[in-house]
């Protein structure tokens, strides 16, 4: 039986500090039935992307510094991979935006943003 998660099946990379993808962040993306690669920090992002990873959508630490967030952003939006900038649950955060937690709403955000019906949109 095919699952209905939208993100069943499908890798998501995660770019950010070790510490940015909590266990729960990362168990709640599982039960989804997403795979995860990473994370990685931006340096190794930037090796891996031009090495050739596969992935189907990105979510990226928005502390990264502004040069590797124009870069990342070319890359994957010439390659039509969608992303989000998000922050971890601990981190001081405007309001708004994507949080990278393990609360239910806060995974749903995400998987809506990345593989809803409107993909034309990056985030």
């Amino acid at each position: 039986m095919k699952s209905l998660s939208p993100v069943a099946g499908k890798t998501i990379l995660i770019i950010g500090e070790p510490g940015f993808l909590s266990d729960d962040a990362r168990q709640a993306l599982i039960t989804c039935q997403a795979s995860i690669a990473g994370p990685v920090v931006v340096a190794s992002a930037m090796e891996c992307l031009s090495e050739g990873l596969v992935f189907e959508a990105a979510i990226i630490d928005v502390r990264i510094s502004d040069q590797a967030m124009l870069w990342l952003n070319e890359w994957l939006e010439n390659r039509g991979i969608p992303f989000v900038f998000a922050h971890d649950q601990r981190s001081k955060a405007p309001p708004g935006g994507f949080t990278l937690s393990g609360r239910p709403a806060d995974i749903d955000a995400m998987i809506a943003a990345l593989f809803g019906p409107d993909l034309s949109y990056y985030h």
